[in-house]
This record gives C-alpha cells, sequence and structure tokens, in this order.
C-alpha cells in the first residue's frame, strides 16, 4: 500500500475569499461601551464623597417616605448585650440598637426590602451598617420582613446595628433600594 503524498494548498484560492467584514467587532465593542458607561452611571458613580439624603424632618413615630417605601420607627432600644434563641446566642463587638420599623410598600408591584441598605448614624456622624445574621434570629417570629412586600402591604421587623459600648444612634437612613437617596429619621 502506498501512502498519499503531501497535500499541496493554493494559495491563490485563500486570496479569493472575501475579507472578512469589520463591523461585528467594532458593533460589539461599541455595545460593551455602553454598558460600561451605563453600568458606571446607574451602580458605580458617587457625585459627593459623602451619601446624598433627603431629609425629610421625621422623628420616631413619624412616617418618612424614600420612593414607593413609607417607613416608621417605632422605637429605638441600644445597649443590648445579646440575641439569639436557646441554642445560638450572637454577641455584638460593642452593643446592639434594636430599631422596630414599619415598612409600606406604595408600589403597584410587590417589592424587596433590602436591610443591608439601612445605615445608622450616631451624634459624630458615624455611619453603621446592619447585622444580618442578628436580624434573622431577631425578626424570626416576623415571617416578611427580609422578604418581599406586597404591592401596598405592610410589615414590622427590627433592624440590628453593632454600635461601640458607649455610642447612642442619633439617626437612621432608611432607603427603598441601594440606589436610592434615603430618608433620614431622628432618633434621639
Amino acid at each position: 500500500m502506498t501512502e498519499p503524498g503531501p497535500v499541496e494548498i493554493d494559495d491563490e484560492e485563500e486570496d479569493d475569499l472575501p475579507p472578512r467584514p469589520l463591523w461585528p467587532w467594532v458593533a460589539g465593542v461599541l455595545v460593551l461601551a455602553v454598558v460600561a458607561a451605563l453600568s458606571w452611571y446607574f451602580v458605580l458613580r458617587s457625585d459627593n464623597p459623602g451619601e446624598s439624603v433627603s431629609t425629610t424632618g421625621a422623628g420616631i413615630g413619624k412616617p418618612a417616605r424614600d420612593g414607593a417605601f413609607v417607613f416608621t420607627v417605632t422605637t429605638v432600644r441600644c445597649g443590648v448585650a445579646k440575641v439569639g434563641d436557646e441554642f445560638v446566642n450572637l454577641e455584638p463587638d460593642g452593643a446592639f440598637c434594636l430599631v422596630d420599623v414599619e415598612v409600606k410598600n406604595g408600589a403597584t408591584t410587590a417589592e424587596y426590602f433590602d436591610s443591608t441598605s439601612q445605615k445608622a448614624y450616631d451624634g459624630n456622624g458615624v455611619e453603621f451598617s446592619t447585622d444580618m445574621q442578628a436580624e434573622v434570629f431577631v425578626n424570626s417570629a416576623t415571617p416578611g420582613f427580609l422578604d418581599e412586600i406586597a404591592a401596598g402591604g405592610q410589615v414590622k421587623g427590627t433592624l440590628v446595628f453593632d454600635v461601640p459600648v458607649d455610642s447612642s444612634l442619633a439617626s437612621v437612613v432608611l432607603h427603598e433600594s441601594f440606589a436610592s437617596t434615603g430618608t433620614r429619621i431622628a432618633v434621639k
């Protein structure tokens, strides 16, 4: 049996093919540029290095609006040493401040309440974030607080902040979403 010989490639055939169009590459780069610009504009940009807040002058027991959500802080308890149940006790680095809040969804669609978007401030302007693990224990008897709120629905629950022992809260800034302006509520 004989082996077939090497196949010769005619370079003229390759030159006869039409050139590949450049427009798909240009369109792809333009789409990526638009997506990057929109991501920066809506998510990453910051017009002000501090948090932009709509101050409504609200206080405990007075409703305040941010977007479709209406927030009412009902009570604030600071100096709580631990939260949990009979199996697990969570201790703060300092002390827990528990902020009881009612959230009403004024939208025509169901919306999620994101507790991680909520912030608290002491008298010096130091910002505190929520402690989600502690919130799960504190809100175990109030299903729905950390979930979707039906259109026109209202939920009650407790936000938990871990603050230094000698600190007290002056205000909370509550947000409809992470990108919303927020509404400041005095709690002192």
